[in-house]
C-alpha cells in the first residue's frame, strides 16, 4: 500500500511556480496535495541544468521524501524533465523501500515534456538552433520570449492570458547549453509509472518534437493526449486535473 501521495507541479523554463496556481487548486478540490516550484534557472543568469537539480533536491525532493517520508508524483512540465530525470536518482519508492525507508517517488508525469538521454542539452534537443520565438540577450545571460501569450497560452481565456503572459521571465542560455548528466526515468521502478501528456496544439515545443522525445528515449510510455496547447495547467485546469487524478490512482494501484 502508498499513501495518498503529493504532486510536485514543475514549470518549464521562463516560467515560474504561480504558473501552477489554478491547476494546483483543482488538484486540492479532488483531495490531491499538491507543492509548485519555478527553476532556478528562470530569471538568473548563468545557471545550468546542474543548478535546476540542485535546486530539485534542496527545495522539494530532499525535505519531502528523506525529510518527511512523503510519496509523491511528479509533474513535469517542458525543460523541467531534464534536470527532474537527473534528480529522482535513488528516490524511487522501490528503491527506498528496499532500504527499508519511507516515502518516494511513486511515479512521473511528463506533459510537452523534454526526455533527454545523458549528455543532452536542450539545445541539441531541438535541433541546435534557438526557436523563432525565443530572443537572445548575450548582455544579460538571458533568452526571452518574444511573444509569451501567443507561444504559451494561445487557447487561454482573458484576463488569465494576459496575466499569465505578465509572469513569464528570462531564461539562462547556459541552461539550454549545459549538458544533461545520468537519467533515472528509464529505470525498471518507473515500468507503468511513466506517462507522456502530448499536445496537439503546442506553439512552443511542436507534437512531432514531443514524438521524438518519446521514441528516442529507449523505453515505454504510457501516452496521453490533449488538444491544447503548451499549457493545458491554464487552459483547461479542470480536465487536465481529472486526467491526473486518473493518472495517479494507477499509480497507486501498482502498489497494492
Amino acid at each position: 500500500m502508498t499513501s495518498a501521495p503529493t504532486i510536485l507541479l514543475i514549470p518549464g523554463a521562463f516560467h515560474v511556480s504561480s504558473a501552477m496556481d489554478v491547476f494546483g487548486a483543482e488538484l486540492e478540490k479532488a483531495g490531491l496535495e499538491y507543492r509548485s516550484m519555478g527553476l532556478a534557472t528562470v530569471n538568473h543568469a548563468g545557471l545550468t541544468v546542474q543548478d535546476d537539480v540542485q535546486a530539485l533536491l534542496t527545495e522539494l525532493l530532499n525535505p519531502l521524501i528523506i525529510k518527511d517520508g512523503k510519496d509523491i508524483v511528479l509533474y513535469l512540465h517542458s525543460y523541467a524533465g531534464i534536470p527532474a530525470s537527473a534528480a529522482i536518482a535513488g528516490l524511487s519508492k522501490q528503491e527506498r523501500s528496499a532500504k527499508g525507508e519511507n516515502g518516494g517517488a511513486i511515479g512521473l508525469i511528463f506533459q510537452s515534456a523534454f526526455c533527454p538521454t545523458p549528455g543532452d542539452t536542450l539545445l541539441e534537443m531541438i535541433g541546435g538552433n534557438y526557436a523563432p520565438w525565443q530572443s537572445r540577450d548575450i548582455a544579460t545571460g538571458l533568452l526571452q520570449v518574444i511573444d509569451p501569450k501567443q507561444t504559451f497560452y494561445a487557447d487561454v481565456k482573458e484576463p488569465l492570458a494576459t496575466q499569465a503572459a505578465g509572469q513569464i521571465y528570462g531564461q539562462s542560455i547556459d541552461s539550454f547549453n549545459s549538458a544533461s548528466g545520468p537519467v533515472y526515468y528509464g529505470i525498471a521502478e518507473y515500468k507503468d509509472r511513466r506517462v507522456y501528456i502530448h499536445t496537439s496544439d503546442d506553439q512552443a515545443l511542436p507534437p512531432l518534437a514531443q514524438e521524438m522525445f518519446v521514441a528516442n528515449s529507449g523505453v515505454e510510455w504510457d501516452v496521453r493526449r490533449i488538444d491544447g496547447s503548451h499549457s493545458p495547467f491554464l487552459s483547461e485546469p479542470a480536465s487536465l486535473a481529472a486526467l491526473v487524478v486518473g493518472i495517479v490512482g494507477g499509480f497507486v494501484a501498482t502498489y497494492e
